[in-house]
């Protein structure tokens, strides 16, 4: 393989990341009255540049840590087979089902953002 082809992954993110800019802040959080993107707004946004470039994502909720944590391991591939992962832990801020998922959702939102390096998208 040529060194070109050993960095698909790498040349298709510097491609995403010059195409996306910022993403809508559609949503209010009631607690701080502040506005921040959801996880759907980020993806919608991350979508056509990562389609465009031969990029998936994918995000998997995984095991409960034993300090009270859940991870969330979150993929970017590119169809070459190339691909790298980050795994997230985030405290739960409730013991239930509706603190796993509101963890889970923030995760993955975070997650996804600084996997393509945006960390403002």
């Amino acid at each position: 393989m040529t060194e070109s082809q050993n960095n698909k992954l790498i040349v298709a993110l510097h491609k995403v990341q010059g195409q996306i800019s910022g993403v809508k802040r559609d949503s209010t959080n009631p607690h701080f009255k502040n506005r921040y993107a959801s996880l759907e707004a980020v993806i919608d946004t991350l979508r056509p540049a990562l389609q465009e470039n031969d990029l998936v994502v994918t995000q998997a909720a995984g095991r409960f840590t034993e300090h009270g944590c859940i991870e969330v391991t979150t993929t970017i591939s590119h169809i070459s087979g190339q691909s790298m992962h980050t795994r997230f832990e985030i405290p739960l801020s409730k013991k239930d089902a509706q603190g796993a998922g509101s963890a889970i959702t923030y995760a993955c939102r975070y997650s996804l953002m600084s996997q393509i390096g945006r960390a403002h998208v």
